[in-house]
């Protein structure tokens, strides 16, 4: 039971990479909302900026460096993914093999964070979001008492682990009014931004 316990840990954390290299990808593919308006494809006004863009050294620099990042990101998935690394990571890291995966993976990100110089995630987020997660936990959370206590039998050592991780989980979720207001305010501000008629809506 103990060296099982000691797992814990490592696959939480490996969960939290996994999930945050999700939420990252997405982020990277979603440049929709940075670039603004877009001009209809197909137009003489997409096609003139296509062909400004390619004469751009700026931008052909800035495109070697997405490739170069893209690369990356393929080359460290599929390298890991060889029969070759899975045995040599087996063989040294155990059960820990997919958990050094996942952590390569989020490194991959964060070279990516690196160069364009966005820093620490989180320093991106407000003082109001960030005091929010102080008092929140993730809402995976959610997943891993399922996982905890939905079972068909409940052993022991299952129910002293379920009890302590509800304990800690809850005792860690400690929302006030000030946390709530933050909540509603950023709720308001999403059903609004939703509401607004799009720009083919209005013609």
């Amino acid at each position: 039971m103990a060296p099982a316990l000691l797992l814990v840990p490592a696959a939480l954390a490996s969960f939290i990479l996994a999930f945050g290299t999700g939420v990252e990808f997405v982020r990277f593919t979603s440049l929709r909302p940075l670039l603004g308006g877009i001009p209809e494809s197909g137009g003489p006004v997409s096609r003139q900026g296509w062909m400004a863009a390619l004469q751009d050294r700026g931008i052909l620099a800035a495109l070697a460096w997405d490739l170069g990042l893209l690369l990356l990101f393929v080359g460290q998935h599929s390298l890991m993914a060889t029969e070759t690394v899975k045995a040599w990571t087996s063989r040294y890291f155990g059960v820990l093999q997919r958990s050094l995966y996942v952590a390569c993976t989020a490194l991959a990100l964060q070279v990516y964070y690196h160069v364009l110089g966005l820093g620490e995630p989180l320093a991106l987020k407000s003082p109001r979001a960030l005091r929010l997660f102080s008092h929140l936990r993730h809402p995976v959370c959610v997943e891993l008492l399922t996982v905890l206590w939905v079972v068909p039998t409940l052993g022991t050592d299952r129910l002293l682990l379920a009890l302590l991780l509800t304990l800690y989980l809850g005792l860690a979720h400690g929302l006030d009014q000030q946390d709530l207001r933050y909540l509603r305010a950023q709720l308001q501000r999403k059903l609004h931004l939703l509401s607004r008629p799009q720009d083919g809506d209005a013609e």
